[in-house]
């Protein structure tokens, strides 16, 4: 009886540990054709409403805690200050891990889709550092990359990703003791990982010009007119495994039903099929 308790009580304490560790989550769960600002902790610096709106149906990621939950986000427009923001615990020593699922189905130009920022949200201050961008290349190949702040340029992987695959996005913002020399670092996955990487796919990236900050918001941006990012399943955390939740079992055999999901444009309307069911850009069943 006393080892079961105290089973019971170690289980409970590492449960509190983790949840702890996360800091938000967002699986935008929220009436298909809403904007994201249905929900008023999400808010734009000048007020209004963000034009980035909620379809359906939630992408999938095999493994992932966030994966297939709620419904998903839309991202496109080029709306300069379209910039909704979530706050989060603020973040004074150690990591903050930014981990959701992007399906990249339309990019057109390069630009920055999500970011960090600190607790200064002034007419003058802009601290937006830790911008994930999407871009292609001469060749139209889609590109995924990552900037410190506005200093230092963009660095890009060697990847190119593919239209129809989503992909499970994970950013570092690494504190570091001292002025200006805070780190971050990417890495993209196709499969859920069985562990943290050794090295990150981009990074670590730090910029001396840059401002250091003490993450406490979240904020997307929208930049491409004819562009369409697809975002679900956000997750920030303070370790890479609290923000994933449980890792991979490095099988290559998928134990449980898919659902296969394909988004393509027809006629300038987005169509997302899933299974044999097809629905519009605002979730609205086909026949």
């Amino acid at each position: 009886m006393r080892k079961t308790f105290l089973v019971s009580l170690l289980l409970s304490a590492l449960f509190v540990s983790a949840q702890e560790n996360v800091l938000f989550t967002e699986d935008f769960d929220y009436p298909d054709g809403s904007v994201l600002t249905v929900n008023p902790d999400w808010f734009l610096q000048w007020g209004g409403e963000t034009h980035m709106a909620i379809v359906s149906p939630a992408l999938t990621f095999e493994g992932y805690i966030g994966s297939d939950v709620g419904q998903a986000l839309l991202i496109e427009g080029d709306y300069s200050n379209d910039q909704p923001h979530h706050v989060f615990e603020q973040v004074k020593s150690g990591d903050v891990y930014v981990a959701l699922l992007l399906e990249p189905t339309f990019v057109t130009k390069t630009g920055w889709f999500l970011t960090l920022r600190d607790e200064k949200i002034t007419q003058s201050t802009f601290n937006y550092c830790g911008r994930v961008y999407v871009g292609v290349d001469e060749e139209y190949n889609t590109l995924i990359g990552l900037r410190f702040f506005k200093k230092a340029e963009a660095v890009f992987a060697d990847v190119h990703l593919d239209a129809e695959k989503t992909y499970l996005v994970v950013m570092r913002y690494h504190i570091v003791e001292g002025n200006s020399n805070d780190e971050i670092s990417l890495y993209l996955f196709d499969k859920m990982p069985t562990e943290m990487p050794s090295e990150p796919l981009i990074g670590p990236l730090t910029d001396p010009q840059a401002p250091d900050i003490n993450p406490a918001h979240i904020a997307f941006h929208s930049f491409d007119d004819d562009g369409w990012l697809t975002i679900d399943g956000l997750r920030i955390a303070t370790t890479f495994e609290d923000a994933l939740g449980p890792l991979g079992t490095g099988l290559d055999e998928q134990t449980s039903e898919r659902a296969e999901v394909r988004r393509k444009m027809v006629n300038g309307t987005i169509i997302i099929e899933k299974n044999d069911e097809k629905y519009s850009v605002l979730g609205t069943r086909l026949k």
